[in-house]
């Protein structure tokens, strides 16, 4: 039996393999099933978001802090752009105000997914941050199931990450990780 594969559009391809990003979907179903889901992913660079963007087959709701999503005129501007081009779509989110948590909660129940970096910011490469407790209090009150995904290579970008030494690393994200 063949295995299943998940399609991704040519020029989305194109950028990822720009970007030296390596997608594997360890279950297929898990993102294709139709089924709003909330994907949880570790965050090691300012790239972090956009990779999921470009990698997913589902349009996905990203939480983004204010400071990217509102104040920073060039972020906010490249965030509207990827909205645009039919990658998702950003909530500002103020991890000290669980409104954005609601507005979360309320595109799961419309049927959209969500993607989160449970942490809640970007981690260096030896720092192991606690998980903050928004997926499992969105999990509880909509039911959705959790999808897991691990990105590794892209705390070593110069020009993304805290303290990484590579101007191109090779990024690695495996979707639907257990």
């Amino acid at each position: 039996m063949k295995p299943k594969q998940v399609h991704m559009a040519l020029w989305r391809r194109m950028i990822l393999a720009a970007l030296r990003v390596k997608v594997r979907f360890s279950d297929v179903d898990a993102v294709t099933s139709g089924v709003p889901m909330i994907l949880t992913c570790n965050h090691q660079s300012l790239l972090d978001g956009l990779i999921l963007a470009f990698a997913c087959p589902t349009k996905m709701v990203f939480p983004v802090t204010p400071k990217h999503s509102v104040e920073n005129l060039f972020t906010s501007c490249g965030l509207r752009l990827l909205e645009r081009l039919g990658l998702g779509w950003v909530v500002p989110m103020n991890s000290h105000h669980p409104y954005a948590l609601r507005q979360l909660q309320r595109a799961l129940e419309a049927g959209r997914s969500v993607a989160i970096f449970p942490e809640g910011r970007i981690a260096r490469s030896d720092e192991h941050l606690p998980h903050k407790a928004g997926v499992q209090w969105l999990q509880e009150r909509t039911g959705a199931p959790v999808v897991r995904a691990r990105l590794t290579g892209a705390d070593q970008s110069r020009l993304f990450a805290r303290a990484g030494k590579k101007l191109r690393p090779q990024i690695t994200l495996e979707i639907g990780t257990g």
